[in-house]
Protein backbone atom coordinates (compact mmCIF):
# COMPACT_ATOMS: atom_id res chain seq x y z
CA UNK A 1 0.00 0.00 0.00
CA UNK A 2 1.60 3.35 -1.24
CA UNK A 3 2.08 5.87 1.56
CA UNK A 4 1.54 9.50 0.57
CA UNK A 5 2.93 12.33 2.16
CA UNK A 6 0.99 14.65 4.13
CA UNK A 7 1.22 18.33 2.95
CA UNK A 8 -1.00 19.87 4.71
CA UNK A 9 0.89 22.11 7.49
CA UNK A 10 -2.37 23.81 9.22
CA UNK A 11 -5.34 25.04 9.17
CA UNK A 12 -5.34 29.25 9.25
CA UNK A 13 -8.07 31.48 9.25
CA UNK A 14 -6.72 34.46 7.29
CA UNK A 15 -8.64 37.53 6.14
CA UNK A 16 -9.47 37.52 2.33
CA UNK A 17 -8.64 40.93 1.94
CA UNK A 18 -5.17 39.77 3.16
CA UNK A 19 -4.34 36.90 0.83
CA UNK A 20 -2.36 37.05 -2.20
CA UNK A 21 -3.64 35.98 -5.49
CA UNK A 22 -1.66 33.80 -7.58
CA UNK A 23 -0.44 35.49 -10.70
CA UNK A 24 -0.54 32.47 -12.65
CA UNK A 25 -3.60 31.55 -11.81
CA UNK A 26 -5.46 30.84 -15.00
CA UNK A 27 -9.29 30.40 -14.07
CA UNK A 28 -11.62 32.83 -14.72
CA UNK A 29 -14.90 33.12 -13.27
CA UNK A 30 -18.13 34.38 -15.22
CA UNK A 31 -20.68 36.18 -13.44
CA UNK A 32 -22.71 33.53 -13.37
CA UNK A 33 -20.59 31.26 -11.15
CA UNK A 34 -20.18 34.24 -9.37
CA UNK A 35 -23.92 34.99 -7.95
CA UNK A 36 -24.15 30.86 -7.19
CA UNK A 37 -21.09 30.72 -5.14
CA UNK A 38 -22.17 34.15 -3.69
CA UNK A 39 -26.19 32.59 -2.78
CA UNK A 40 -24.13 29.67 -1.16
CA UNK A 41 -21.82 31.13 0.64
CA UNK A 42 -25.20 33.44 2.08
CA UNK A 43 -27.14 30.62 3.51
CA UNK A 44 -24.75 28.14 4.08
CA UNK A 45 -21.17 29.30 5.05
CA UNK A 46 -17.67 28.29 4.19
CA UNK A 47 -17.81 24.68 4.70
CA UNK A 48 -14.27 23.71 2.62
CA UNK A 49 -10.45 26.17 2.68
CA UNK A 50 -8.97 27.58 0.42
CA UNK A 51 -5.51 25.98 -0.36
CA UNK A 52 -2.36 28.49 0.43
CA UNK A 53 1.50 28.67 0.73
CA UNK A 54 3.38 30.73 3.36
CA UNK A 55 5.58 32.99 1.04
CA UNK A 56 7.76 36.35 1.90
CA UNK A 57 4.74 38.36 0.42
CA UNK A 58 2.52 36.58 2.85
CA UNK A 59 0.09 33.52 1.74
CA UNK A 60 -0.51 33.17 -1.84
CA UNK A 61 -3.35 31.01 -3.47
CA UNK A 62 -3.51 28.24 -4.85
CA UNK A 63 -7.01 27.07 -4.64
CA UNK A 64 -10.06 29.47 -3.88
CA UNK A 65 -9.91 32.88 -5.43
CA UNK A 66 -13.37 33.39 -6.23
CA UNK A 67 -14.08 32.55 -2.46
CA UNK A 68 -11.71 34.95 -1.02
CA UNK A 69 -13.00 38.03 -4.17
CA UNK A 70 -16.27 37.29 -2.07
CA UNK A 71 -15.18 37.34 1.24
CA UNK A 72 -13.92 40.45 1.14
CA UNK A 73 -12.54 41.27 4.42
CA UNK A 74 -14.29 38.33 6.17
CA UNK A 75 -11.96 35.43 7.58
CA UNK A 76 -11.52 32.53 5.32
CA UNK A 77 -10.60 28.96 6.15
CA UNK A 78 -7.29 28.12 4.06
CA UNK A 79 -5.17 25.13 4.02
CA UNK A 80 -1.72 26.00 4.75
CA UNK A 81 0.45 23.61 2.81
CA UNK A 82 4.42 23.21 2.34
CA UNK A 83 4.53 23.38 -1.22
CA UNK A 84 7.45 24.56 -3.24
CA UNK A 85 6.85 26.98 -6.45
CA UNK A 86 7.00 24.36 -9.03
CA UNK A 87 4.66 21.94 -7.04
CA UNK A 88 2.01 24.69 -6.64
CA UNK A 89 1.83 25.13 -9.90
CA UNK A 90 1.63 21.89 -10.85
CA UNK A 91 -1.20 21.52 -8.16
CA UNK A 92 -2.99 24.68 -10.04
CA UNK A 93 -2.84 23.34 -13.22
CA UNK A 94 -4.40 20.15 -12.48
CA UNK A 95 -6.34 20.42 -9.20
CA UNK A 96 -10.02 21.26 -10.93
CA UNK A 97 -9.53 19.15 -14.27
CA UNK A 98 -8.52 16.55 -12.09
CA UNK A 99 -11.97 17.00 -10.17
CA UNK A 100 -13.76 17.35 -13.35
CA UNK A 101 -13.13 13.96 -14.32
CA UNK A 102 -15.49 12.21 -12.08
CA UNK A 103 -18.44 10.09 -13.55
CA UNK A 104 -22.14 11.32 -12.67
CA UNK A 105 -24.20 8.92 -11.61
CA UNK A 106 -27.72 10.82 -13.12
CA UNK A 107 -29.78 8.79 -10.64
CA UNK A 108 -27.69 9.12 -7.48
CA UNK A 109 -27.39 12.72 -8.41
CA UNK A 110 -31.35 13.21 -8.45
CA UNK A 111 -31.75 11.50 -5.27
CA UNK A 112 -28.98 13.36 -3.60
CA UNK A 113 -31.12 16.60 -4.99
CA UNK A 114 -34.95 15.10 -3.69
CA UNK A 115 -35.80 17.41 -0.75
CA UNK A 116 -33.16 20.37 -1.77
CA UNK A 117 -35.14 23.59 -2.08
CA UNK A 118 -33.49 26.12 -4.22
CA UNK A 119 -36.48 28.14 -4.84
CA UNK A 120 -35.41 31.29 -3.66
CA UNK A 121 -31.89 30.59 -5.14
CA UNK A 122 -32.14 31.72 -8.71
CA UNK A 123 -28.64 30.73 -9.28
CA UNK A 124 -27.90 27.89 -7.49
CA UNK A 125 -30.91 26.34 -9.19
CA UNK A 126 -30.03 27.23 -12.56
CA UNK A 127 -26.59 25.79 -11.80
CA UNK A 128 -28.26 22.18 -10.74
CA UNK A 129 -30.40 22.50 -13.29
CA UNK A 130 -28.42 22.76 -16.34
CA UNK A 131 -25.99 19.96 -14.49
CA UNK A 132 -28.81 17.91 -14.72
CA UNK A 133 -30.26 18.71 -18.06
CA UNK A 134 -26.13 18.27 -19.40
CA UNK A 135 -26.07 14.66 -17.43
CA UNK A 136 -29.38 13.55 -19.12
CA UNK A 137 -28.58 14.21 -22.35
CA UNK A 138 -25.45 12.60 -21.85
CA UNK A 139 -27.21 9.11 -20.82
CA UNK A 140 -29.21 10.26 -24.49
CA UNK A 141 -32.46 10.82 -22.28
CA UNK A 142 -34.29 13.64 -23.33
CA UNK A 143 -37.66 13.48 -21.61
CA UNK A 144 -38.81 16.54 -20.17
CA UNK A 145 -39.68 14.63 -16.56
CA UNK A 146 -36.03 13.04 -16.74
CA UNK A 147 -33.91 16.58 -16.49
CA UNK A 148 -36.94 18.52 -14.57
CA UNK A 149 -35.75 18.62 -10.81
CA UNK A 150 -38.45 18.64 -7.54
CA UNK A 151 -38.08 21.96 -6.57
CA UNK A 152 -36.00 23.10 -9.97
CA UNK A 153 -38.28 23.04 -12.62
CA UNK A 154 -37.79 25.18 -15.85
CA UNK A 155 -38.70 28.67 -14.74
CA UNK A 156 -37.90 31.88 -16.69
CA UNK A 157 -34.99 34.46 -14.78
CA UNK A 158 -32.47 36.82 -15.70
CA UNK A 159 -30.01 33.80 -17.31
CA UNK A 160 -32.81 32.63 -19.60
CA UNK A 161 -34.02 34.07 -22.81
CA UNK A 162 -37.46 33.72 -23.45
CA UNK A 163 -40.41 33.76 -25.05
CA UNK A 164 -43.98 34.88 -23.70
CA UNK A 165 -47.09 34.20 -25.37
CA UNK A 166 -50.25 34.95 -23.28
CA UNK A 167 -53.82 33.37 -23.97
CA UNK A 168 -56.61 35.33 -23.53
CA UNK A 169 -59.44 32.71 -23.92
CA UNK A 170 -60.10 28.99 -22.79
CA UNK A 171 -59.63 28.16 -26.24
CA UNK A 172 -56.53 29.38 -27.10
CA UNK A 173 -54.54 27.84 -23.87
CA UNK A 174 -56.70 24.49 -25.02
CA UNK A 175 -55.11 24.72 -28.34
CA UNK A 176 -51.61 25.68 -27.24
CA UNK A 177 -51.33 22.98 -25.03
CA UNK A 178 -52.33 20.77 -27.47
CA UNK A 179 -50.16 21.98 -30.52
CA UNK A 180 -47.41 21.92 -27.66
CA UNK A 181 -47.81 18.57 -26.57
CA UNK A 182 -48.50 19.93 -23.37
CA UNK A 183 -51.11 18.85 -20.48
CA UNK A 184 -53.82 20.79 -20.03
CA UNK A 185 -54.61 22.26 -16.87
CA UNK A 186 -57.79 23.26 -16.63
CA UNK A 187 -58.10 26.67 -14.04
CA UNK A 188 -59.45 26.20 -10.52
CA UNK A 189 -59.35 29.76 -9.64
CA UNK A 190 -59.21 33.82 -10.45
CA UNK A 191 -55.43 33.06 -10.68
CA UNK A 192 -54.10 32.57 -14.81
CA UNK A 193 -52.60 29.63 -15.88
CA UNK A 194 -48.66 29.03 -16.91
CA UNK A 195 -46.48 26.64 -18.57
CA UNK A 196 -42.46 26.48 -19.59
CA UNK A 197 -41.00 24.95 -22.25
CA UNK A 198 -37.55 24.46 -23.27
CA UNK A 199 -37.06 26.29 -26.86
CA UNK A 200 -35.19 23.60 -28.07
CA UNK A 201 -37.96 21.34 -28.41
CA UNK A 202 -39.79 24.55 -29.21
CA UNK A 203 -38.10 24.33 -32.05
CA UNK A 204 -37.82 20.50 -33.14
CA UNK A 205 -41.64 20.85 -32.69
CA UNK A 206 -41.88 23.53 -35.23
CA UNK A 207 -39.33 22.15 -37.31
CA UNK A 208 -36.42 23.67 -38.85
CA UNK A 209 -37.12 26.83 -41.35
CA UNK A 210 -34.03 27.59 -43.65
CA UNK A 211 -34.88 30.97 -46.18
Amino acid sequence: MTAFRNRIVELRRVRASELRRNPRNWRQHPEGQRSALTELLATVGFVGAGIGRDTADGVELIDGHLRADLADDSEMPVLIVDLNEDEAAKVLATYDPLSALAIPDVDAFKLLLTGIELDEHAELRKVVTDLTRKYAEREGTKEDDRLDVPGMALQPHEHYDYLVVLASTTHEWNVLCDRLDLPVVKRRNRMGLAHAIRADKLVEMLGSKTK
